[in-house]
């Protein structure tokens, strides 16, 4: 059996942590702070500040309904309001959603960041968005806790197993957890703990 290279347990666990999928290509390539810019739109409010819908106004000055990523949304949207609201009703939006724009200020990507500070990005290319991510990256890392826990209760080492065997363990902890909650609770405990749980389309 092959078995891993004795290294120690931190260094083992963070190549099995998932990596953050992202249109950026490294780290170096995320945008900067400078290039970030909080989405221009007003909201919609209900009586506890809760966004109904949002809203943009068009160069000529009038109001268009937008999604909360301040895109125009259409007649065949569900979502769509026929009655265009008092501008003065409306209130400034406070998502924390931040986009990088292009020439024409129109938004290009969007971003938000976590309790960590670290940046992640929300429309990507990939078919596992960046949310998604999040919460299964914090699946992982609570997965690889208790396998780390249950191999040291046993007084051995992570690098007397294969990586192969590390990611088993890893993935039966995953699906543990999962059954144990649900994965709509899951996802409410992971965004809860990572300072997300005001993502308006979660």
């Amino acid at each position: 059996m092959e078995k891993t290279k004795k290294r120690n347990e931190l260094s083992i666990f963070e190549e099995l942590r998932l990596k953050p999928p992202t249109n950026a290509r490294t780290k170096e390539h995320f945008p900067r702070e400078y290039s970030l810019h909080r989405l221009n739109v007003l909201c919609k409010v209900d009586k506890k500040n809760n966004p109904l819908s949002w809203w943009k106004k068009r160069p000529n000055g009038k109001l268009m309904q937008v999604n909360e990523f301040g895109e125009m949304i259409f007649s065949s949207d569900e979502r769509y309001e026929k009655i265009i609201p008092q501008e003065k009703s409306l209130k400034k939006n406070k998502s924390k959603i931040l986009v990088t724009l292009n020439k024409y200020k129109i938004p290009v990507t969007y971003w938000v960041k976590d309790k960590k500070g670290e940046l992640f990005q929300l429309n990507l290319k990939e078919e596992e968005k960046g949310v998604e991510f999040k919460i299964k990256s914090w699946l992982r890392d609570k997965a690889i806790d208790a396998v780390g826990l249950e191999i040291r209760s046993m007084k051995k080492k992570a690098y007397e197993y294969s990586k192969k065997e590390l990611m088993n363990m890893i993935e039966q902890e995953e699906n543990k957890l999962v059954k144990k909650g649900g994965w709509k609770a899951l996802k409410v405990a992971a965004l809860s703990s990572l300072g997300l749980s005001w993502l308006p389309f979660i």
